[in-house]
């Protein structure tokens, strides 16, 4: 089961990297959750996405430079998406899409269960 699931994410990187953009950003919005940060979800998704643009972005870059573009050139590349391959291109935007969806579950999850339960006055008196 394990050589299965190490073969398919393989060879899909996309996939896998969308697969593991949904755990990370759903394990970091529950700790920035129980940590009471402001917009949780939201942060976990950009947390999520800025680590996988850099990580393309990054190897983009490094192969831009051994394809014989200068150093400058090759930055400018990687930073503003010119010179990518379709690979690396799909490699974030997976990721990216996937966090992004699972905050959005996870805003309406919470939005929900807050209007679910209406506040109650605070009670007075000892108990």
């Amino acid at each position: 089961m394990l050589g299965t699931l190490v073969a398919f994410m393989v060879a899909n990187p996309a996939m896998s990297h969308a697969l593991t953009a949904t755990l990370e950003t759903a394990g970091l919005a529950a700790a920035l959750i129980l940590l009471r940060s402001p917009r949780p979800e939201g942060i976990a998704a950009l947390v999520v996405s800025t680590y996988y643009y850099g990580r393309e972005a990054g190897q983009r870059e490094h192969d831009l430079k051994h394809a014989g573009w200068d150093a400058v050139q090759a930055h400018l590349g990687a930073e503003f998406l010119y010179g990518w391959s379709l690979p690396n291109l799909q490699q974030w935007v997976a990721p990216t899409c996937a966090a992004w969806v699972v905050a959005g579950a996870i805003y309406l999850i919470r939005s929900r269960m807050a209007r679910a339960a209406p506040l109650q006055p605070p009670r007075r008196g000892r108990f």
